[in-house]
Formats: structure tokens, C-alpha cells, sequence
């Protein structure tokens, strides 16, 4: 029993998803060690030195990587724990193993959000319960004879529901508090390798790309309004990359910030959810029109971005006006310096310029170049598996070996071919528009539908061209397919987050206003009683209340009832045999055994600690025995 909350904790630090695999190890293995010494019994506690020694030295190793303290002191309490668990332990330290688990459940709450996190925390209360009843129990059962009564463990799960109703009534009616801002010493798990927006494109990056099915945002349309008619969705841009060195695509200084269509225009109109993210950009649709509500707290970034100020912890809802109509981004001059960085080419994408010329000889005209240039490519085919990533010349080996890539192949080639023949051209990082979660009404947009495509300049404006072909089935970002559970729990995780992470004051309000609305419209259908009769029923209730509680109120008598731990012996007893004039606590609990021969042994040890408590000798070890002795005198009478 000792072990479980430390591995529910275990569970609930797991299921937020901060951790990288490594880290995950670290805080598991203590635990494993310390089941596996649990389960062979051996006794380990004359090396308790070298395993304390021993998590010393991994302390201090692990603050040496300079990963930070927060996250040292998680593992170090994982370690500690396990250290404790391998060791013998009395009541003091089991209680202990209790508030590890309890301080590691904390570091998860400030992580989370997630309603799974929900069920881990209700089975850590549960867990933590089972473990402190087994300890209270045991130390009454040690006075007990006869065989040995198995803890009450079918009320913890009603102590548990109980506690959850009570969270639940002071979720609603406690003041809203929500600063909104992720804590930095968290830190995030490492993205290397996993499909996502980022700021940058690198071929160079070797090792196939993993799938990533977390949230990125969510779209809801406004009530009554059909999915299929909210148009300009397809692509949502993110960041403009438009300098290239080598293999890599990052953004310029040059890039001009992005500009809202018209003001007052009309358009489209959707919600659009944002999950907090490392980078905080902002994926926004073509033809930007406004954003509401005012005064958010957005800066322009590099590359012609929209990023949050600071790190958010929660779900952000923003309303977004948009018109697809207006989405052609005009811009009818390039600068000298613009229009160098924007054709720039380098010795190592001669292979661009080479396909340039062979895909599209001899053609001029910048539109069906660019036609030209994007049906060749999608001839080639997509993967995740990144063939190209570990040559020493990826680009060179995706156009001549292997033709097969991830977008930012597709991308980063077709920018480079339209260089080649002076077309200015730049790749642009964002979203494709993911798919419709019909449980929840909403579009759902995850980081597997990050995507890159190329913007080339033609008279004065900005067109978009999309390279990428089509993922196989189950093979790529590109598959949208969601089976009906997971969308069930999607749907379930957006309600969570609208309803109870981000429930506001204004919502409290708008209940209040309900009930006090129901309350105005409902009718008292009965008579009040007569003040008198009102009166009487209240005095006789107080009455029964005082009759039922008179052993609480009743003064203490002199003697051996002064002795705080033998009040609930002496509540017992005070009928059958109270403690006379004169009686000291052991001639009290002697005369007791008298009485009642077959408890005389664990009344002369309730005596003999009484007179340890009383005389500083010993801890409060009187209390639970006293308490235990008034349980097996329940119910017992005297005889004349």
C-alpha cells in the first residue's frame, strides 16, 4: 500500500507529456527498484548509507547539467522515494512516502490542464486515502484479539466522490483568478523530429519525422452556420521565411509586417482556439480583416509573424474576421535589397536551377512557370521517413536520388527553381486546415498538419503555390482520419477546456443570473406554519442535538479525565466505571482491568504510555491507544 500513491503520482507526471523519454526513465526506475526489493524481502537497511550517498551524488549530477532546479527537484523526490520504499519503514516514514506523493502531484497541477489529469488526481486522493486508513488501522488492530478486521476500504471511494462534489461546489462560487502565463522553469519537450510548426526550414535535419497529434487550434464556426461554407480556410500562414543560407530557410529583417485587409470589411467570422505552444505564433487566415477582442496581448514578429508577448499557459479564444476575397497580398514595389535576398541563389542549389530548366524550358511567363514547376513536383512522391536528411547535400539528393520528401522538401525546391529563372519566391510555414470533429462543431488542427508551401511575386502581388502531393493513407500529415473514440474524447477535451478551464466570472454570473431567474419564477405552494409551532419545532431539535452531544459538553471531572488522551476511554466509561476522587490514571486503568480481565494487557500498556506522555518520556502515543481501547469498550455494561 505504501507504494501506491508514488506510482499514481508516477502516472499523473507521465500523462502531461513535459517529460522527455530519458526523464521519464529517471523517476520511473527508483519505484521499479523499490518493487522488485519489496518483492524479494530483502533488507537493505544496513546499506541505508550508500543509498543515501548515492542519491546525493545524483542530486548533484543532475543539477550539473544546468537543466534547471524545478526539474531536478522532481527527479531527486522520485529518487528519494524509491531510496525510501527499498528501506525498512515505520509509521513516521510511511507518512512521509505520502507527502512525496503528494509534493510530485502538486509539480504536475501547474503543468496541466487536461481533464485526464482530472482522473489521476481523484485516483491519487484515492490511493493516498487507502494508504493513511491502513496506518490508522493498523495501530488500533495491534490492541484488538481474535483474528484481525480488515480496514473499511469500501469508503474510501465514497470519501472520494465526496471530496470531488466539494471541489466541484467551490469551483463554481470561488473568485476566477487566471493569469494565463505557463511558468518558464516547466520548460517543453524537445520537438527535434516531430511534426509542427516552427519558425525555420532545415533539410539538413536527418531521421525520418514523427507524428505529433497535438492540438494546435481549434475552429469553431458560429452556431447555425455549415462547415463546408466558411471558405479561405485551406492554408492558414504562420511565418514568411524568405532568407535561405546552405539548407536552411529562416526569416529576414527585410520582411515587411503583415497587413490586415480593409477595416470594416465583412467576411467570415470564427472562433479560432490557440493551444499554448514554445514559439507563440500565431497561424492566421489569408484576407485578415480584425481580431476581437481588443487589446490583445500580440506583437509583430520575425518574418511577418503575429506572436503572443509571453508564454501562455491556456487555451486562448479569439474571434477572426476574415474575407479569402481580399487574401491576395499586394505589395507593388520590391526594394533593391528585398529583391536580392528574394532571388538569391548559392553554389549548392545548383540542382535547383538544373531541374528549373529541365521541368520548365524555355517558359517565361511567372504564372505558368510556377503551374509548370508545381505539377512536376507532386509527381514525386511524400513520406515522413526523410531519405534525404543524413546527405551531404539533401536538397541535391531529394532532386536527383531519391524524389520522395516531407513538404519542406517540396517547398524549399519549387522557392529555389522559381529563383533560378529571377522570380522573387519564399517559403511560408503554417497549418492545413484539419478535420471537422462533427461530437463537437469544430474544425480540429493539429501540429501533424503543419505544412510549407512557396509565395512567388508576379506583378505587384503575392500568389500562393502548394508543391506537396497528396500523403497515402495513414502515411503523413495529410490523414485526417480520426476514429469515432478519438474524436469522442477530442469533443470531450474541448468541452473541458471551454467549460471548466476557461470558465470565467462572467460565466458565474451568467448562472447566478439563471438561478436567481428560476428561483423569481417559483412558487411557494405551501402555507408557513405558525410562528409558535416554528418556534417549538426549533427548540426541540436544538434539544434533541444538545441530548445527543451531552458526553462532548459535559465538564471533565478531576482525576485522571484531565489527561487530554484518555477523553474518548473516559466518555466511554463514565457510567460503568468513571474515575473516582483521588485516582491517579494508572489506578484508573488498573481498576478497569479489574472489570474487565481480558483487556487488562492493553490496559497496562495504555497506562504505561499515559505515564510516558505525562511524564515527557515518550511521543502522543497514548492518544491512538486510548482511542483504540474506547472502541473495544463500545457497548459494554456494567453488572451488579
Amino acid at each position: 500500500m505504501d507504494h501506491l500513491p508514488l506510482w499514481v503520482a508516477l502516472g499523473a507526471t507521465l500523462s502531461t507529456g513535459i517529460h522527455e523519454p530519458g526523464e521519464s526513465a529517471v523517476m520511473a526506475l527508483p519505484l521499479v527498484a523499490a518493487a522488485a526489493v519489496e518483492r524479494s524481502r530483502r533488507d537493505l537497511g544496513p546499506y541505508h548509507r550508500w543509498l543515501e550517498v548515492g542519491a546525493l551524488l545524483f542530486f548533484l549530477g543532475d543539477l550539473a547539467r544546468g537543466q534547471g532546479v524545478f526539474p531536478v527537484a522532481i527527479h531527486t523526490l522520485f529518487v528519494l522515494a524509491g531510496v525510501r520504499l527499498a528501506l525498512p519503514r515505520d509509521t513516521r516514514q510511511r507518512r512521509q512516502l505520502v507527502l512525496m506523493g503528494f509534493l510530485l502531484l502538486l509539480t504536475t497541477t501547474v503543468s496541466t490542464t487536461d481533464p485526464v489529469f482530472l482522473a489521476w488526481a481523484v485516483a491519487w486522493f484515492t490511493a493516498a486515502a487507502l494508504a493513511l486508513l491502513q496506518l490508522s488501522w493498523e495501530a488500533s488492530a495491534l490492541l484488538r484479539r481474535g483474528a484481525l478486521i480488515r480496514p473499511p476500504y469500501a469508503r474510501v471511494p465514497i470519501w472520494a466522490g465526496a471530496a470531488l462534489v466539494i471541489g466541484s461546489g467551490f469551483f463554481l462560487v470561488m473568485p476566477r483568478i487566471q493569469a494565463g502565463i505557463r511558468p518558464t522553469f516547466l520548460g517543453t519537450p524537445g520537438a527535434f523530429g516531430r511534426a509542427g510548426l516552427g519558425d525555420q526550414v532545415d533539410l539538413g535535419v536527418g531521421g525520418p519525422i514523427e507524428a505529433n497529434p497535438e492540438v494546435a487550434l481549434r475552429i469553431v464556426p458560429p452556431p447555425g452556420t455549415a462547415p463546408a461554407s466558411l471558405e479561405g480556410l485551406d492554408l492558414l500562414p504562420g511565418v514568411t521565411l524568405e532568407a535561405v543560407q546552405g539548407q536552411r530557410w529562416f526569416p529576414s529583417d527585410l520582411t515587411p509586417p503583415s497587413r490586415r485587409s480593409r477595416q470594416g470589411g465583412t467576411g467570415f467570422q470564427a472562433e479560432f482556439l490557440y493551444t499554448p505552444s514554445p514559439h507563440g505564433i500565431l497561424a492566421l487566415p489569408y484576407g485578415l480583416i480584425s481580431l476581437a477582442p481588443p487589446g490583445l496581448p500580440i506583437r509583430p514578429g520575425e518574418g511577418a509573424s503575429r506572436r503572443w508577448m509571453f508564454p501562455r499557459a491556456r487555451t486562448v479564444p479569439m474571434g477572426i474576421t476574415w474575407n479569402p476575397r481580399e487574401a491576395v497580398q499586394a505589395e507593388p514595389r520590391l526594394p533593391p535589397r528585398r529583391l536580392e535576398l528574394l532571388t538569391f541563389l548559392e553554389p549548392e542549389h545548383a540542382a535547383a536551377r538544373r531541374w528549373s530548366l529541365r521541368l520548365a524550358p524555355g517558359i517565361r511567363p511567372t504564372p505558368e512557370l510556377a503551374r509548370t514547376l508545381e505539377t512536376a513536383l507532386r509527381g514525386f512522391r511524400y513520406t515522413l521517413d526523410n531519405p534525404s536528411g543524413r546527405a551531404a547535400n539533401p536538397l541535391e539528393d531529394f532532386l536527383d536520388q531519391t524524389q520522395a520528401g516531407h513538404c519542406e522538401y517540396f517547398a524549399s525546391a519549387m522557392a529555389l527553381m522559381l529563383r533560378a529563372r529571377g522570380v522573387p519566391a519564399r517559403v511560408v510555414n503554417g497549418y492545413r486546415l484539419g478535420p471537422w470533429i462533427p461530437e463537437g462543431g469544430y474544425f480540429r488542427v493539429s501540429q501533424d498538419q503543419a505544412h510549407s508551401w512557396v509565395e512567388y511575386w508576379d506583378e505587384g502581388r503575392w500568389q500562393r503555390s502548394d508543391p506537396t502531393p497528396a500523403a497515402p493513407a495513414g502515411s503523413g500529415p495529410s490523414d485526417s482520419g480520426l476514429g469515432t473514440a478519438s474524436r469522442w474524447l477530442d469533443a470531450l477535451r474541448y468541452r473541458w477546456d471551454r467549460y471548466v478551464v476557461r470558465f470565467s466570472d462572467q460565466d458565474q454570473q451568467a448562472g447566478f443570473a439563471w438561478f436567481q431567474g428560476r428561483w423569481k419564477d417559483w412558487e411557494w405552494r405551501w402555507k408557513t406554519p405558525p410562528a409558535p409551532l416554528s418556534w417549538g419545532a426549533g427548540l426541540l431539535v436544538l434539544a434533541w442535538v444538545a441530548w445527543r452531544t451531552r458526553d462532548h459538553w459535559r465538564p471533565v471531572p478531576k482525576g485522571p479525565g484531565r489527561i487530554r488522551a484518555l477523553r474518548p476511554l473516559l466518555v466511554r466509561v463514565r457510567r460503568s466505571a468513571p474515575p473516582q476522587a483521588g485516582d491517579t490514571a494508572r489506578a484508573w486503568l488498573m481498576r478497569l482491568g479489574d472489570l474487565r480481565p481480558e483487556r487488562r494487557a492493553p490496559l497496562r500498556c495504555l497506562a504505561d504510555a499515559v505515564d510516558a506522555d505525562a511524564y515527557g518520556h515518550g511521543g502522543d502515543a497514548a492518544s491512538p491507544l486510548a482511542k483504540a481501547e474506547a472502541a473495544a469498550w463500545r457497548g459494554w455494561k456494567a453488572t451488579s
